[in-house]
């Protein structure tokens, strides 16, 4: 049964009476299903094609799905699918990489991905494409210039018969928030709180204790509260500040409190950029040393007498594992220091939510920095911390800008506070639950 909250956006698919449309929803809600539920009847009974667009084939086969789902399931609607002669039910069902289902009163429904990390090839797949009624999935993570060859789709139809259905999650002030407010579309804005007032009256929504769980977590105003940030917190390029300002407590901390556990980070640096070596207990951090030797036993030498002065495990030892770094690794281990070689480019522990390790370490500082009893020493460096930016890419998957893009704009390498990213590394668990 479709939720009170998205009965309007139910009827506006079936009626196509707007002609443009936008709808702001909060994620993993269920306007997917409602779509896809909407799109297969409009297209089982009526000469319309639909075509579904995504940024990515992941976001494109998510509607695509439910649409298999209702087409071949119902039976009124499995007896209008044109199937080929090779074709079955079971099989439509279990083709995951079906992007084209047509119906025998001529209507049918098709995806297309429009993917910022291949503009030229989605420019040229969208030149090919028209549509007279497109809904664009997960639109505000489409770029303005992809987002031109889109409009240009429905450039041969008549105004009025045609249909624009733009949805998604508000990330970026582009073509999505322009339309989020503008009265020549038909407009539906729903936040959690609809979500939550569905479920209190007995439908499908958001359990509270989720909603508050989520409230810590990444991008909570986009995803949930669904409300645009200010412009002035998004450059050019989509990023926002990872670590403000007011979020950051410095102070004097006690060194002599440090313990077995706590974490050293040490990052190597290239090309004339600094080693440093970051310290974190539970309750504080510091920046014990740092040089800018190029001599791999300097750097070994130096962990050495670290962990030594301070009592720490070499299991607690986190260092980039990236070029020069490498080296520092394996001498340490070649002494017999069971030390942890940190390659930040790597898979993340949650692939869903961050693009690569480095994102979700970063993502763990700032939650570390946020921590209201976390202080770090006092010193100029920190503020190494407020460069570092983030967004979301078309994969809905949080990551940091990259390195040589950060160099550019600052003139120097975030050496700093990618130290105190590496502290945040802990081994993925292994045993036996």
């Amino acid at each position: 049964m479709i939720p009170p909250r998205y009965r309007a956006l139910f009827r506006t698919i079936l009626k196509r009476s707007h002609p443009r449309n936008n709808v702001i929803a909060p994620t993993q809600d269920g306007k997917s299903l409602s779509i896809g539920a909407a799109t297969t009847i409009v297209a089982a009974t009526q000469p319309e094609r639909f075509t579904i667009l995504a940024p990515s084939d992941k976001k494109a086969d998510i509607i695509m799905a439910y649409v298999r789902d209702f087409a071949t399931q119902n039976p009124v609607i499995s007896s209008q699918l044109e199937l080929d002669k090779n074709d079955t039910l079971d099989r439509l069902k279990r083709e995951r990489s079906k992007k084209h289902i047509t119906f025998k009163r001529g209507g049918g429904i098709q995806t297309l991905t429009l993917d910022a990390r291949n503009s030229k090839a989605s420019i040229e797949a969208a030149m090919g494409f028209g549509s007279k009624n497109i809904i664009a999935d997960e639109s505000g993570l489409i770029n303005d210039v992809l987002w031109a060859t889109v409009m240009r789709m429905l450039g041969g139809y008549d105004y009025d018969s045609s249909f624009l259905l733009k949805i998604g999650n508000p990330f970026y002030p582009n073509h999505f928030k322009r339309s989020a407010f503008n009265p020549n579309y038909n407009r539906l804005h729903l936040t959690y709180e609809d979500s939550l007032r569905d479920r209190a009256a007995g439908f499908h929504g958001y359990d509270p204790r989720f909603i508050e769980e989520m409230r810590q977590e990444a991008l909570f105003d986009v995803f949930y509260e669904c409300q645009f940030p200010d412009e002035g917190e998004i450059d050019a390029d989509g990023y926002r500040q990872l670590i403000t300002t007011p979020m950051i407590k410095m102070g004097t901390v006690d060194r002599s409190l440090v313990k077995k556990g706590d974490k050293l980070g040490a990052d190597i640096g290239g090309g004339g950029d600094p080693n440093t070596f970051i310290i974190k207990t539970p309750t504080f951090a510091f920046i014990e040393s740092f040089n800018r030797s190029k001599d791999t036993m300097v750097n070994v030498s130096e962990i050495e007498r670290i962990v030594e002065k301070y009592d720490l495990n070499y299991e607690d030892v986190n260092i980039d594992d990236i070029g020069i770094g490498r080296g520092v690794t394996d001498r340490c281990k070649e002494k017999g220091h069971n030390v942890n070689g940190v390659s930040v480019g790597s898979t993340a522990m949650d692939p869903s939510r961050f693009s690569n390790l480095k994102a979700e370490l970063y993502w763990d500082t700032r939650l570390k920095v946020m921590e209201p009893d976390f202080i770090l020493e006092e010193s100029p460096y920190w503020e190494q911390l407020t460069w570092i930016k983030y967004k979301v890419n078309s994969d809905k998957q949080i990551k940091i800008e990259p390195k040589p893009d950060l160099k550019k704009r600052t003139g120097k390498s975030p050496d700093f506070a990618e130290g105190l990213m590496l502290t945040m590394w802990e081994p993925p668990y292994i045993g036996i639950l």
